[in-house]
């Protein structure tokens, strides 16, 4: 199971990262030993912080703005680029979207339409805490013929939950009625990590600058603890990574290696 996460700042390299126009430095993050590259759609900026109902600009251009990113991505040097078809959740507090799964298609239907050259990953929806309308939503993206269009699938209202019996059932689900798509699974908790890694190919975690809060008993806000947060992060990481050799540069022209005898510096 891959993990997919976004470095602090610059000068950490990891090969599989996810970033997002939103954050636009995160660009920078890329380079040539960047094996895999997903282009979030920024739901949580969107949606959560500040609690929109659509995407600025619109959602058809917010389309057109992900593919320019995801081919400045490539540009520098990703082996792989995904790109996350913009959907609409429904698990965020204070800001629900009650016909989140129709609009989510309909974007869906639009991107693979008009820009069928590109790598998507199309995201499931569903209601909060409801396996079964994720579920469904799957169900009639397969009935109108758009799973087939695609290699990549997403499980997409795992963000806020916590509970990792609910999260495996979740995963377990869609593997069933997905059995040869590859499936990434948003936002999961560290600790659900193993309860899901039988049934998605891939997680993503933003939280690294947390593990600060152990160390220090405060978020990163020097250099020096956001290396020590990074660290904490790669000990987690290092055991779903330890079948392949992967060289992750770190700071200051120090290599750590995630190899198969554990994290190095």
């Amino acid at each position: 199971m891959r993990i997919y996460t976004r470095p602090p700042y610059y000068g950490i390299y990891y090969p599989y990262l996810i970033v997002n126009p939103s954050y636009d430095w995160s660009l920078y993050l890329v380079g040539d030993r960047t094996l895999s590259a997903i282009v979030d759609s920024g739901v949580f900026q969107v949606f959560y912080r500040r609690k929109l109902q659509e995407y600025p600009t619109g959602w058809q251009r917010w389309i057109e703005k992900l593919v320019v990113f995801g081919d400045a991505v490539r540009e520098r040097g990703a082996r792989e680029v995904w790109l996350v078809v913009p959907d609409y959740p429904s698990d965020y507090p204070g800001n629900p979207i009650p016909d989140n799964i129709e609009r989510t298609i309909r974007n869906v239907m639009y991107t693979l339409d008009t820009h069928p050259d590109r790598k998507w990953i199309v995201p499931l929806q569903g209601q909060a805490e409801r396996p079964s309308t994720v579920v469904g939503c799957a169900e009639r993206m397969r009935e109108l013929g758009l799973l087939d269009r695609v290699e990549y699938v997403a499980i997409a209202p795992s963000c806020t939950a916590r509970d990792s019996f609910y999260l495996r059932l979740l995963a377990e689900a869609v593997r069933r009625l997905l059995p040869d798509k590859r499936i990434h699974m948003f936002g999961v908790t560290m600790k659900a990590w193993t309860a899901v890694e039988p049934y998605v190919d891939s997680v993503d975690s933003i939280v690294s600058n947390h593990w600060c809060r152990r160390i220090t008993g405060r978020m990163c806000t020097k250099k020096e603890e956001k290396l020590l947060a990074w660290r904490e992060f790669l000990k987690r990481v290092e055991p779903y990574l330890a079948r392949e050799w992967e060289v992750l540069s770190g700071l200051e022209g120090q290599v750590v290696e995630v190899t198969a005898g554990g994290v190095q510096g």
